[in-house]
């Protein structure tokens, strides 16, 4: 039930107390093991340091990535209004000649709406999301004010901001997916939507209304049926063999 829920109206997944307490405590312990990092033979520092850059630009790659797709999503919903505003001015009238037409369009323009809106807003949550760490001038200043092996603190200092720029991008990635979900199940919704104006222009939801109805009649066979009298009656009805015997003994 609960993947059917989050395939209709996607949620990101809440955590319990427990959880966050857990994944908080082992951000702390990776934090201490990088900081405690013992020393590096120099011939394998150049190695070690371009490792570090690796990680620090596939993680500068996946916020680069979740913001690019937020941003399309925001203008793929501002290019779909106008659609939309043709869609609600050019739909057929036939569409709402009925009760039940016309509730299940407007149901299913609302729904794709919403799929729409909300997208948008979770896409705007994915760009919200601003807690970015970098190497700065303060930085390298302090260490070489502190006079510390520069190719070590480098790497030390590269791989905590990497780590707690995972966290942030992580939560960019969790919204950016809410978002898609959110937006391509508008498109079906709107695509569904779409459905009803040529099914309304050619008739067909007037003849299977007309079918519906026709089938929801109930057929009674009664005198005024078209079943012929003679059918029914195929032997004329006579007077009974002994009704003469009994007229003449009453005489």
């Amino acid at each position: 039930m609960r993947e059917l829920t989050n395939i209709v109206w996607p949620r990101p997944q809440e955590l319990s107390a427990i959880e966050l307490e857990r994944f908080r405590q082992e951000d702390l312990e990776l934090d201490t093991q990088i900081k405690n990092l013992p020393d590096v033979d120099e011939k394998q520092l150049a190695a070690y340091l371009e490792a570090v850059r690796r990680i620090a630009d596939e993680e500068g790659k996946r916020k680069a990535g979740a913001e690019t797709r937020a941003t399309t999503f925001i203008a793929a919903v501002a290019t779909l209004i106008p659609l939309m505003t043709w869609a609600l001015g050019n739909t057929d009238h036939s569409i709402c000649s009925g009760e039940w037409g016309c509730f299940t369009w407007t149901a299913v323009f609302t729904l794709a709406v919403v799929y729409f809106v909300t997208g948008a807003y979770w896409s705007l949550k994915t760009l919200a999301v601003a807690n970015f760490h970098v190497i700065g001038v303060e930085d390298i200043v302090l260490i070489c004010e502190k006079k510390k092996d520069i190719v070590k603190e480098l790497i030390q200092q590269t791989l905590l901001q990497a780590r707690k720029n995972r966290d942030t991008i992580n939560e960019k990635l969790t919204f950016i997916k809410i978002a898609q979900r959110r937006f391509f199940n508008g498109l079906a919704v709107l695509g569904l939507l779409l459905m009803f104006d040529p099914l309304s222009r050619f008739g067909t939801l007037t003849f299977l209304a007309s079918k519906l109805e026709v089938s929801a009649t109930p057929s009674v066979v009664g005198p005024s049926s078209c079943v012929p009298v003679n059918l029914l009656m195929p032997f004329k009805l006579g007077p009974p063999k002994n009704s003469k015997s009994q007229m003449t003994k009453s005489n």
